[in-house]
């Protein structure tokens, strides 16, 4: 959750003191933090590599931009706070409830936490810049100088403080002032039911409806401090999700946080058969909560929701980089898997029902094979890389790559870092910085040093021109990639004679972003992508089945420099963010009833988000978009058919997947939807 909402709704966080507490004298001893139980093991390496900004273990802590975004520009108000820093501090390991779906149930030991060591961890986080600063636990509210540590808090200088509770401590309504008055800005309070029935028997905890209700009344009345609700979804009360909804936005709440229950903790390990539900069952409850996103002012987040299942409701898919959180939650499982091949411990069944399926097992684990068979299909490098290690240097030229893109400054410094490229025989695909193609690259590319460059990536109108018109095009047979943007692509419609005339030796390429905003800003439209294939042009990173033609695939598995450690081992963190930047696709459910669907990734989840998955659409083994293909609805009533008429056994292995098992994905083969024939 995130106060930049509710700025744009007219809530202004408490003003930084004019004199905080200095903490840049203070030594800070992680160590000594692990031993009292501030940080657990995973939490402190995390710490260590946010400190490293060397290594690019930072870039989750980016700034705040200037615009935070209006009230009705709902993408960017999320998007800034996805990028505003925050600092998080377990302040128990008690609790006074017992969630059937806990996830930090194995951290409880009953003990409060030490206060001089968690006043040196907040410290230490306004020492790194982070500017908000979110108290939990356990329940963080039971510790006897929670108070005290609100107050710290502003002291030193965070500009916004946000607990998650469950209210139930706040049911003292002076205890809720002391909070409010203390400097408390936000409370996230978690309820998964509507009524004392389901809340109670979630929770574990009779009167917890009764008294979470009241503490966020006493919180609301307060006027100081904006409450907003987080609900596990689960078997329990994913079909009252719209009615929980409903409740607590009649209580003036308007931020919302719906979090997919996952295989780990007290949910999978004791309660796996009574809490995990069909995905397919719930789809039509999971709609009618999701039409709330669209009220003016409220804000709907998802976490851990298998990205399918947004159909429709794209822009509520999670931003790409809380993955960076999930990661740093089991830093010492990942880690060891890349540096020594040991397999996660909870790698296994639970795979099939976890949200980090797709950046763990099924990219992860394949990206480790290539490094250690020296198979990489594509390695990327720049001219300017400075090698961490000998090792990284000698592991990344062991691979044998099928083609290498080097990036450098310009012709002269292309030339330098070509003479010392290791790949002999390679191709190599050169991408210049923008403006710096000098006019006599492409001759150069003729000379012995420089033949292996064929291909000159562009992905400015200028350096386009450059290359495809005039008597300084590049000659034949070197090939020119385009990396599409909004601006390249209205250039190359208004020249189709161009397009045409370069046929297969031009490239356009859908290019990849960190960011939603910068698919809206700068990625051209479906249809534009459609037009341009039209006119012949060579699509990358286009399912064929937007292009309306055979495209070429996108450069998945691809090795950069800067992903290897000293010990020549991929680095969890970069792994993560070119995950983020390049690997993170997904597909629509309706993609299953496709003849391409095995060898097609999809889209990347941002142009998904900004376009939405209706644009994917299945085809014929000829290419011809299949008839009667049915809606997402229809796709999953009969995946939810299918996993019915399994058998119990099979049934309850299969229900909570989040990819439609072999057994039942058959089903959408021969099935006829909507009443006609299918093509």
């Amino acid at each position: 959750m995130t106060e930049i909402s509710h700025r744009a709704r007219g809530h202004e966080p408490q003003r930084i003191p004019e004199a905080p507490v200095s903490v840049e004298s203070e030594h800070i001893d992680i160590e000594k933090l692990v031993r009292d139980g501030v940080l657990t093991r995973d939490e402190a390496r995390a710490l260590e590599h946010s400190q490293q900004s060397d290594s690019g273990g930072a870039i989750r802590m980016e700034a705040l931009p200037e615009t935070r975004g209006s009230g009705d520009d709902k993408d960017a108000v999320k998007e800034a706070a996805v990028k505003h820093k925050r600092h998080w501090v377990r302040v128990t390991r008690v609790c006074n409830q017992r969630c059937t779906f806990c996830l930090d149930s194995m951290n409880q030991d009953g003990t409060m936490i030490d206060t001089d060591s968690l006043k040196a961890y907040i410290a230490l986080g306004r020492k790194m810049g982070r500017e908000r600063l979110i108290l939990s636990g356990g329940e963080a509210s039971v510790h006897p100088d929670y108070i005290e540590l609100i107050r710290y808090g502003r002291e030193v200088g965070y500009e916004w403080i946000q607990t998650i509770t469950n209210g139930m401590m706040f049911s003292y309504k002076k205890f809720a002032n002391l909070c409010a008055d203390a400097g408390l800005n936000e409370a996230t309070v978690s309820m998964h039911g509507h009524t004392a029935y389901l809340q109670d028997r979630l929770t574990g905890t009779p009167g917890a409806f009764v008294t979470g209700v009241k503490g966020m009344k006493n919180l609301i009345a307060t006027d100081k401090v904006v409450v907003n609700v987080d609900v596990v979804i689960n078997k329990q009360n994913y079909k009252h999700l719209p009615e929980i909804i409903e409740y607590y936005y009649n209580m003036s709440i308007r931020e919302f946080d719906l979090l997919h229950i996952i295989p780990f903790g007290r949910g999978f390990d004791e309660h796996r058969h009574s809490l995990f539900f069909d995905l397919n069952d719930a789809v039509p409850y999971f709609r009618r909560a999701f039409e709330w996103a669209n009220k003016p002012g409220v804000y709907l987040w998802t976490n851990r929701l298998p990205v399918p299942y947004l159909e429709d409701f794209e822009r509520l898919i999670q931003d790409p980089h809380k993955l960076t959180y999930e990661f740093d939650g089991g830093r010492h499982n990942f880690e060891s898997f890349l540096k020594r091949g040991l397999k996660p411990d909870c790698w296994g069944e639970r795979c099939d029902y976890c949200f980090l399926d797709g950046p763990c097992r099924t990219t992860m684990f394949p990206y480790r094979g290539h490094l250690e068979a020296r198979t990489f299909p594509l390695v990327k490098i720049d001219s300017q890389t400075v090698w961490s290690s000998t090792a990284a240097q000698t592991v990344f030229e062991a691979q044998k790559p099928d083609r290498v893109i080097l990036t450098a400054r310009d012709a002269t410094d292309a030339s330098r870092a070509l003479a010392a490229l290791a790949f002999d025989d390679v191709p190599v695909s050169l991408l210049l910085d923008d403006g710096a193609l000098a006019l006599h690259m492409p001759a150069q590319a003729k000379d012995s040093a420089d033949s292996r460059v064929d291909r000159l990536v562009v992905r400015t109108v200028a350096d386009a021109a450059r290359c495809l018109v005039g008597e300084d095009r590049v000659p034949a047979p070197m090939t020119v990639e385009v990396l599409l943007d909004s601006a390249l692509a209205s250039w190359l419609l208004a020249r189709p004679s161009t397009v045409k005339h370069w046929g297969d030796r031009l490239i356009l390429t859908l290019q990849d972003h960190a960011y939603l905003s910068g698919s809206q800003q700068t990625d051209p439209a479906p249809t534009t992508l459609r037009k341009l294939a039209g006119l012949g042009a060579r699509l990358k990173n286009v399912p064929r089945c937007v292009a309306g033609a055979p495209t070429d695939p996108h450069d998945h598995f691809r090795l950069d420099a800067t992903m290897l450690d000293s010990g020549g081992d991929l680095d969890l963190d970069q792994y993560v963010h070119h995950y983020i930047d390049h690997e993170y696709y997904a597909k629509s459910l309706r993609c299953n009833r496709c003849a391409f669907s095995d060898s097609c990734r999809g889209l990347h989840v941002n142009y998904l988000r900004n376009h939405g998955f209706k644009i994917l659409r299945p085809l014929d083994s000829d290419g011809v978009e299949v008839e009667d293909a049915g809606s997402f609805e229809d796709i999953t009533a009969v995946l939810k058919d299918a996993t019915a008429q399994t058998d119990r056994r099979e049934r309850k292995r299969i229900v909570g997947m989040h990819q439609p098992a072999q057994s039942v994905r058959v089903a959408l083969g021969d099935t006829q939807l909507g009443g006609g024939p299918t093509k």
